[in-house]
């Protein structure tokens, strides 16, 4: 066989071997990255990840752990929610205020243990968790301060609406970290509802006493106009 021959079928089977190389190459890279996307989808779709989060303790890669571990719900807010005193309220409006603080504590915990499974959220996600989560505990706090008496209801419900942008913001993020999974869609819209008609009730009570109000600083003359 003459030389040239030989080189030609040379080439033409390192070719060959290349092409096979290259094409086993990229199947590999095909094949992990579905095994990887597979792996976050069920950590999303899984309940277990929450039933062992009893308590709102953030957990996280060593990058964050000084961050999430300043970030916790008020210690005392299993007691204050089951507390006696609020049963005294006589102006129906605290078991809507403890209705959102439950609501509250519930996507808390289970959004948060949700977006932070390792390989389920990014740098980025993980960063704004923390400053959604952070927010949540200082809206709870100022809830809880806002539920004492004498009770304002203009007070409760501005607490309440601040309470509900903060943690709909945490799930905003936690969603998109997930993906937009329907079973995950199902119940974060549930309680966000929920939240939100609580809320409502409070809003109305608001603006019943703002009316009130000002027909108390109403003079003789403006009330004497008035049809009633």
């Amino acid at each position: 066989m003459k030389p040239e021959y030989t080189e030609m079928i040379a080439a033409i089977a390192i070719a060959v071997l290349s092409v096979i190389f290259i094409s086993a190459f990229l199947v590999l890279v095909v094949i992990c990255k579905r095994q990887r996307m597979y792996i976050k989808s069920r950590l999303c779709d899984s309940d277990d990840v929450t039933a062992s989060r009893p308590e709102v303790m953030l957990i996280k890669p060593e990058k964050y752990e000084s961050d999430f571990g300043a970030v916790t719900l008020s210690p005392y807010l299993e007691q204050m929610l089951a507390d006696d005193q609020w049963i005294g309220d006589a102006t129906g409006l605290v078991p809507h205020c403890l209705a959102v603080l439950k609501i509250c504590r519930f996507l808390t915990e289970r959004l948060t243990a949700l977006a932070i499974v390792p390989m389920r959220t990014s740098n980025e996600g993980l960063t704004q968790i923390v400053d959604s989560a952070r927010k949540i505990s200082g809206r709870v706090d100022d809830m809880v301060r806002s539920m004492y008496p004498p009770l304002d209801p203009r007070l409760l419900e501005a607490r309440a609406a601040a309470l509900t942008l903060a943690v709909t913001q945490l799930a905003i993020v936690a969603r998109y970290e997930c993906g937009k999974k329907d079973k995950i869609v199902t119940w974060i819209q549930s309680s966000l509802s929920e939240m939100d008609r609580h809320l409502m009730v409070l809003r109305e009570a608001a603006v019943t006493q703002e009316s009130l109000n000002k027909i108390q600083n109403m003079t003789p003359e403006e009330l004497s106009s008035m049809n009633f």
